[in-house]
């Protein structure tokens, strides 16, 4: 047999097989990190909504947001209709007057996965998340920072 051939065979084999894709992946990337903190489930945000103004910080994009908390459930209207992500639940870390609060939302749909750290103090919000995208042959994630306010208090059950 021909090397042209030997090398051909070679090739449609390690091809075929998919084993040719490993060296054209991209590494995967780490979710945004969460301080390590004694967490809990204490619902201490149920009933807040915040307006926020989030900027993504590859582009300077911004973009506003609207974050609802409820019954121990976090939604980003945002996310939300990006991808249905739903009510995820999220914990709190109460510091003196601070909230801190995170939450990781997963898309149903697509492999998409948001991780969110935020504080509250009285009715300003501070965040940082990841939103990152993981398919078998890449990785793409946005970094997201915000702030925002209280926009009011909710009154009425949202649909979870």
């Amino acid at each position: 047999m021909s090397d042209f051939l030997k090398t051909a065979g070679v090739a449609f084999i390690v091809l075929g097989t998919g084993a040719g894709t490993v060296s054209v992946m991209n590494e995967d990337l780490p979710d945004l990190t969460v301080p390590a903190l004694p967490w809990e489930a204490s619902g201490a945000l149920d009933g807040r909504i915040f307006a926020t103004k989030d900027t993504i910080e590859e582009t300077g994009e911004v973009i506003h947001d609207t974050l609802r908390f409820f019954e121990g459930r976090f939604q980003s209207a945002r996310a939300q209709v990006y991808c249905d992500f739903g009510w995820t639940e999220y914990q709190t870390w109460l510091e003196e007057d601070v909230v801190h609060f995170t939450t990781t939302t997963l898309c149903e749909d697509a492999p998409h996965t948001v991780v969110w750290y935020g504080t509250v103090r009285g009715d300003a919000i501070l965040l940082e998340g990841t939103w990152t995208t993981r398919r078998w042959y890449w990785t793409q994630q946005t970094l997201v920072t915000g702030i925002g306010q209280s926009a009011l208090v909710a009154h009425s059950t949202p649909r979870i």
